[in-house]
């Protein structure tokens, strides 16, 4: 079984910053090239360029996963949608983040629940450690920043609402497109679980 990481923890939703790449990328600029010139250039205009450097290659990570369509979409469609294909993407290259959408938050959805609560989370992740060696052997430190990052990718895709110590769920309401272009990749199953769909 293919472990889970813990390099999440320096890989936030970064939307702005993957927007900013993709479309260099969609005005015909080399991935390879791009990656070394926005660590030189800091492109995505962070304050430290070690800030630059760490986010450089979850940004072309998750671009990687995306077709033209798609890629396109992301730059130019509304902004629910364009955080539904990061997000998508994200759930492609983070197997914790793939989980937690299938495992809790889709579940959260078919049983009409109304929040995620802390508890759910705690539960969760105590599961997965049973299963990852990776997880077990992480400090009390980096797992509370694994699970508060997966909250915040859900909270900036539009998924969740966060309530003091718990989460509201947004149920979200997809574009046919979108559902489409997952299907034509093999991935419904994604779109039903973030969308809960049937």
């Amino acid at each position: 079984m293919e472990d889970y990481s813990a390099k999440l923890t320096a890989e936030p939703f970064l939307y702005i910053e993957t927007k900013i790449i993709a479309e260099y990328i969609l005005n015909g600029e080399n991935p390879e090239e791009l990656k070394k010139r926005n660590i030189q250039e800091n492109l995505i205009h962070h304050k430290k360029i070690g800030s630059v450097k760490r986010v450089n290659s979850p940004i072309f990570r998750r671009i990687n996963v995306l077709n033209k369509e798609m890629l396109n979409d992301f730059v130019y469609s509304d902004i629910e949608t364009s955080k539904y294909i990061l997000l998508y993407a994200i759930m492609k290259t983070d197997k914790l983040v793939r989980d937690f959408i299938f495992e809790v938050y889709k579940d959260k959805l078919l049983m009409r629940k109304e929040y995620i609560e802390k508890f759910d989370i705690n539960n969760w992740y105590e599961e997965k450690c049973i299963l990852s060696r990776t997880l077990k052997e992480r400090t009390e430190s980096t797992a509370a920043k694994l699970k508060q990052v997966i909250m915040k990718i859900l909270q900036d895709s539009g998924l969740v609402v966060k309530e003091k110590d718990r989460f509201k769920i947004t149920r979200p309401l997809l574009k046919e497109n979108y559902i489409r272009q997952l299907d034509a990749n093999g991935d419904i199953e994604y779109a039903k679980a973030i969308g809960g769909l049937i």
